[in-house]
C-alpha cells in the first residue's frame, strides 16, 4: 500500500529529524502510543493533533483540546485550527511538524566535497604552531635580561591555557548545538585571529616608531577590534545558521564591548601616568625610522633647559 503523505519532524534549521508515512485519514499526533504518529515531548498532549486532507496539496490539521495548543510559523500565536501547505512548519509543544505529499519535488543531490582545508587537523596544528613563535619572538625581543630569556618558554603557558580555554568553550558550544565540535576548525579561526592581532599590533608599532607619531598606535585598536570582530564571526558560523548578516552584528558587537573596555582602561592607565617619562619596552632598528630625530646639539640644549626649569622649581618648593 502506497503512503498517501508523510508527515516530517524537523528541527529549527528545518533538518529532516524523522519522516512517517500516513496510510488513511485522519490521523493523530501526539506522545500517547495509540497516536498514528508519536512525539517525544513532554510539552505535546497524548493526543494533540489531527490531520486530515484539505485539497489541492493542503491539509487541515486541528487542536485536540491541548494544553499549550498548536500555531503555525513564524507565528506563535495559538490556534485551534488551519489549513497548511507542504511548507508550512505547524508547531506542538517543543515540536515542529509538516505534511507532505510523496508527490513532493525533492532537490537535487548535492555532489560531495572535500572538507575545508581550516577543518584539517594538520591545518589547526600548524597555526598553533605559528602562534606559539609569535608568541615566543615577542617575549624574546622584550626580555632584557639574557638569563631570563632562556626560561621565557614558562610564561607561554599561560597564554597557551587561555588559547585552548577559549577553543574549547566554541567547541562545547557547537557540540550542543550542532552535535558536532569542530574542534580543529575552531582551533584554527582563533589561532588565525591571534596570529593577525599580534602581527597587526606590531605593524603599527612600528608605523608608530618609524614616523614618530604615537596616535598611530591608536588604530591599533581599531584594527585589533575589526580582527576580533571577524573572528568571533567565524566561530559563530561554525556554531549557527542565523543569517550571517546577524552573525555579523554579534561580532561587531562583542568586540566593540572588550575593545571599548580595554581602550577606557587604557585611557584611564595613561592619564594615571601623566608627567611620566615614556618609553618603548622593545628595541627597534634605526633603519624603521623614517623621519629625521633632534641633532645632538638640539637634544643636549633641551636637556640643559629642561634642566634650569626642574632646579628653579625645586628652590621654589624650598
Amino acid at each position: 500500500m502506497e503512503p498517501l503523505a508523510f508527515v516530517e519532524i524537523v528541527n529549527r534549521h528545518r533538518d529532516v529529524l524523522a519522516r512517517h508515512p500516513v496510510y488513511r485519514w485522519p490521523i493523530r499526533v501526539g506522545r500517547g502510543y495509540d497516536a498514528d504518529v508519536i512525539v517525544d515531548d513532554p510539552f505535546v498532549a497524548p493526543r494533540h493533533l489531527q490531520i486530515e486532507p484539505a485539497g489541492d496539496g493542503r491539509y487541515a490539521v486541528s487542536d485536540l483540546q491541548s494544553l499549550n495548543g498548536i500555531s503555525v510559523s513564524p507565528s506563535e500565536r495559538r490556534i485551534s485550527a488551519a489549513e497548511v501547505g507542504p511548507d508550512d512548519l505547524v508547531r506542538l509543544g517543543r515540536t515542529q511538524i509538516r505534511i507532505r505529499a510523496p508527490s513532493y519535488p525533492m532537490s537535487e543531490e548535492r555532489p560531495l566535497r572535500a572538507a575545508a582545508f581550516y577543518r584539517r587537523p594538520s591545518v589547526f596544528a600548524l597555526a598553533a604552531a605559528v602562534v606559539i613563535a609569535l608568541i615566543l619572538w615577542n617575549l624574546w625581543i622584550m626580555t632584557s635580561d639574557q638569563e631570563e630569556k632562556y626560561t621565557i618558554w614558562l610564561s607561554v603557558l599561560p597564554l597557551l591555557a587561555a588559547v585552548a580555554v577559549w577553543i574549547s568553550i566554541w567547541s562545547l558550544v557547537s557540540r550542543t548545538v550542532g552535535g558536532r565540535s569542530n574542534f580543529a576548525a575552531h582551533g584554527f579561526v582563533a589561532c588565525a585571529g591571534f596570529a593577525a592581532l599580534a602581527l597587526s599590533e606590531t605593524l603599527f608599532e612600528y608605523l608608530s616608531f618609524g614616523f614618530d607619531l604615537r596616535w598611530i598606535q591608536y588604530l591599533s585598536f581599531a584594527a585589533g577590534a575589526a580582527i576580533f570582530a571577524y573572528m568571533v564571526y567565524r566561530h559563530l558560523r561554525l556554531n549557527s545558521r542565523a543569517l550571517r548578516r546577524t552573525l555579523a552584528i554579534a561580532g561587531v558587537v562583542v568586540s566593540i564591548v572588550l575593545y571599548g573596555a580595554a581602550a577606557g582602561l587604557q585611557v584611564a592607565t595613561e592619564l594615571a601616568q601623566e608627567g611620566l617619562q615614556r618609553y618603548d619596552g622593545s628595541v627597534k632598528a634605526p633603519m624603521f625610522l623614517f623621519v629625521s630625530g633632534a641633532s645632538p646639539e638640539a637634544f643636549v640644549s633641551d636637556g640643559e633647559s629642561l634642566k634650569r626649569k626642574v632646579d628653579a622649581a625645586a628652590r621654589v618648593e624650598r
